[in-house]
């Protein structure tokens, strides 16, 4: 593989040494001269031959160096090189910009994570079983004090309406329920030592103070 440092350096010194350009081929198509009609070469000749001057081995050199395959070689790198270049930079652009929006969007939702962490964590104190599951799954918090579910696919929202439904039900029909009184046996018989009078007196007002507590609890009483 072709150095590309070195053989554009090696190039760069020649050029300074050489004649400076334009070139063109003289009249005889052999002879190559500079802008001012000096002769810098002969095409038939060894391009190594030295003039009188000394400086068409220098020329010669420049044109040795200077060959299509060399030229063709170091601008073909030189092209890719800055294709590269600019690639690295567009890319590098995009990485910068992206870790920036990545970072501010990790730093907006770092606090809602830890504030739901939190939340999960009170489940005994403010959730029901399903809510924590489902604040757990969509945070990724774990949960190694519930045992695992038997069908991973349960649907949290109607668990918990039905849930709530049956609660509801269950204090319609203790709201509607008639209570039947037992008798006060053990107030009957503390009573039985007690004149009669007075024992009325004190029966009926316990059945009245229970039977008012009951109203305002909404507890139809039925008296025995």
């Amino acid at each position: 593989m072709t150095d590309i440092t070195e053989l554009a350096q090696s190039m760069k010194a020649a050029a300074k040494k050489a004649t400076p350009g334009p070139w063109a081929l003289a009249r005889d198509r052999k002879t190559v001269v500079s802008n001012q009609s000096h002769p810098i070469a002969n095409l038939s000749d060894a391009m190594h031959r030295m003039l009188a001057d000394g400086t068409t081995g220098q020329d010669a050199e420049f044109i040795a160096l200077a060959n299509p395959a060399n030229i063709l070689a170091l601008v073909e790198a030189l092209e890719k090189a800055q294709r590269y270049i600019e690639e690295l930079r567009d890319w590098n652009a995009g990485l910068a910009q992206e870790s920036c929006e990545r970072q501010q969007l990790i730093s907006e939702l770092e606090p809602i994570r830890a504030a739901a962490e939190k939340l999960v964590r009170c489940k005994g104190r403010y959730h029901s079983e399903q809510n924590y599951r489902a604040l757990a799954a969509l945070f990724g918090v774990n949960t190694p004090d519930l045992p695992p579910l038997e069908h991973e696919n349960v649907h949290y929202g109607d668990t918990a309406e039905m849930e709530i439904e049956a609660l509801r039900q269950r204090i319609a029909e203790l709201e509607s329920r008639t209570v039947k009184l037992p008798k006060l046996k053990m107030l009957e018989d503390y009573l039985a030592e007690v004149a009669i009078e007075e024992r009325k007196q004190i029966l009926v007002g316990v059945k009245l103070e229970f039977h008012r507590a009951c109203v305002a609890a909404g507890i139809k009483v039925e008296d025995e």
